[in-house]
């Protein structure tokens, strides 16, 4: 192409040639030089029509030069001057090291997978029926303490209908540098899917840092580490496609959680796998994707395992509070729409609406009705779900339809200790 260019433009300025350059690497067509009116045709590659020698002469320089493939690992935006000095030359591309300020540089990838791989190991449990062995379950883990506790899924490690049973089961573990150990179950809770095994090692093990969820958002890379298909040591990437997607959205009834959806690739053999930010930290354990769907998969955010471990740690389990109420989470679009379909509806401008309250539960003894809508748990704006405040008092204000507000009194009982 740039034969063609020096052809056209023989005598034309630098700042011509650079403004033709600049127009054809954009499109295909028909180029002006708008000092000369020299008419160039120029014919440019579609982006999905491009063949493999333009992948490989490019591939160095796709993520390390080009700031428009960038993504940010930290909420905070910078300006965008700072933005192209910190790009890289071309000239330089062998020697490019990842971009500071959190962009997605030549490297940054292949960084984070170093950073998280060798704390990644494969998870073994062989699956049987009165003694005779079927089969094995595969997934994976990650170290997340040098003592040897080791963060995977329950349903890799325990068997669902009788997890009393299984909780002390024995589990094989590979490391990602060969080294093999018997693992044992900590702990395991069902709702959340989230399970503790632990190893005991003579020689150091390799651990990952947890990071934190909350400060995802929609569009940020993200790598999935794991051993799909029994595949040691693979790595996928892509993004995070939403970060608060509700358990009501998958058809998953009465759980009342939330997960962090991304596109990366998971199969079968990636449960309890890390999900992984651009700084190799852990942001979220992988746990389902949508059978017969591509790019659609599931993982429990970090913060919430990291509240579920403090609750192993304290009790040995996850200990929830339950009052009865079925709870939906007000915002201003939906009470605009409720004012509208109900005149009488509270003048609030957030909440939670009680639909339903369950008969003979402790929100009923305590005297919460239909159409309720809580503004305030015990001072606070909402309820924090994964506080252990069972058996003890909790203060709650209720605006009612009849423009009437309520202070109640709840006692939360612990929900399902067996599980």
């Amino acid at each position: 192409m740039m034969n063609l260019l020096r052809r056209a433009v023989s005598s034309s300025k630098r700042s011509s040639l650079l403004r033709i350059v600049a127009v054809a690497a954009a499109t295909s067509g028909v180029v002006y030089d708008t000092d000369t009116g020299t008419r160039i045709s120029v014919a440019i590659p579609e982006p999905f029509k491009i063949s493999q020698s333009l992948i490989h002469r490019t591939e160095q320089s796709l993520f390390g030069n080009l700031a428009a493939f960038s993504a940010r690992v930290s909420p905070k935006p910078e300006a965008a001057a700072s933005n192209d000095e910190k790009r890289p030359h071309v000239e330089d591309s062998d020697s490019v090291k990842p971009p500071s300020g959190g962009f997605l540089g030549r490297d940054t990838i292949a960084n984070a997978a170093a950073r998280i791989g060798p704390a990644v190991v494969n998870l073994s449990v062989p699956q049987g029926f009165h003694g005779i062995t079927t089969g094995k379950s595969i997934g994976s883990g990650t170290i997340i303490d040098a003592d040897g506790t080791i963060l995977t899924c329950a349903h890799v490690v325990v068997d669902f209908q009788s997890i009393r049973q299984s909780s002390k089961g024995r589990v094989d573990v590979t490391l990602q540098d060969g080294r093999t150990f018997e693992g044992v179950v900590l702990n395991a809770d069902l709702q959340s899917d989230i399970a503790l095994v632990k190893i005991n090692s003579k020689t150091p093990l390799p651990t990952a840092k947890l990071g934190f969820s909350s400060k995802l958002r929609p569009g940020d890379w993200v790598i999935a580490v794991g051993c799909p298909l029994s595949l040691q040591n693979t790595i996928t990437a892509g993004i995070v496609s939403c970060v608060d997607r509700k358990s009501s959205d998958l058809g998953l009834r009465g759980t009342g959680r939330e997960y962090l959806q991304t596109d990366c690739a998971i199969n079968a053999g990636n449960s309890g796998g890390p999900l992984v930010n651009l700084d190799g930290e852990v942001i979220g354990v992988n746990i389902m994707k949508v059978l017969a769907a591509d790019g659609l998969g599931f993982s429990v955010p970090i913060d919430s395992v990291s509240k579920i471990i403090e609750h192993f740690k304290k009790s040995g389990r996850v200990i929830r509070p339950w009052i009865g109420l079925k709870m939906i989470e007000l915002n201003k679009m939906i009470i605009a729409q409720l004012k509208e379909r109900y005149p009488m509806f509270p003048d609030v401008e957030k909440g939670i609406l009680v639909p339903t309250v369950i008969p003979g539960s402790p929100a009923d003894r305590a005297g919460f009705k239909p159409g309720d809508v809580v503004v305030k748990f015990d001072g606070k704006p909402l309820i924090e779900i994964m506080d252990d405040r069972v058996g003890q008092r909790i203060r709650v204000v209720v605006e009612r339809s009849s423009k009437e507000t309520v202070t109640l009194e709840v006692i939360p009982e612990e929900a399902n200790p067996g599980m």
